[in-house]
């Protein structure tokens, strides 16, 4: 799976109660600090997700097209931990976080697909916080 990839059948249906909106190059979507708002699955584009600064145990990454951003701030309800800025002209579905709740409250089967977006990015921070912590890097 590519990074932060949503299952087509939460993409769907992000889709079917998102706002489409249309992001240009330089745009922030969210800051690192800001208060959560709610989610935004990508169409097309891409999007720098990261800290302000690129310090070396915790470089950005460019997430593209199906990728799901603002996850863990949403479900948590607490301020976004990352930085986005749109790379390249992107399109993408904004959710708010009340619509999100209400989706995942009435089919609880998509939980899983988000568990698995949520693992995906756990296991990204942990393979980050090894490559600082070896030796000699």
């Amino acid at each position: 799976m590519g990074t932060l990839i949503a299952p087509d059948s939460l993409k769907t249906q992000l889709e079917s109660i998102g706002t489409k909106i249309q992001k240009g190059k330089g745009a922030i979507l969210f800051r690192r600090g800001d208060g959560m708002s709610g989610v935004y699955l990508v169409l097309s584009g891409q999007i720098r997700l990261g800290l302000e600064r690129d310090p070396r145990g915790f470089p950005s990454r460019l997430i593209g097209e199906g990728s799901v951003l603002g996850l863990p701030s949403t479900l948590s309800n607490s301020p976004y931990s990352l930085t986005a800025e749109i790379m390249e002209e992107s399109e993408l579905i904004f959710v708010p976080a009340d619509k999100l709740r209400q989706l995942l409250r009435k089919q609880p089967q998509l939980c899983f697909d988000v568990m698995s977006i949520l693992t995906e990015e756990l296991n990204q921070t942990r393979t980050a916080l090894e490559r600082l912590h070896k030796p000699g890097t």
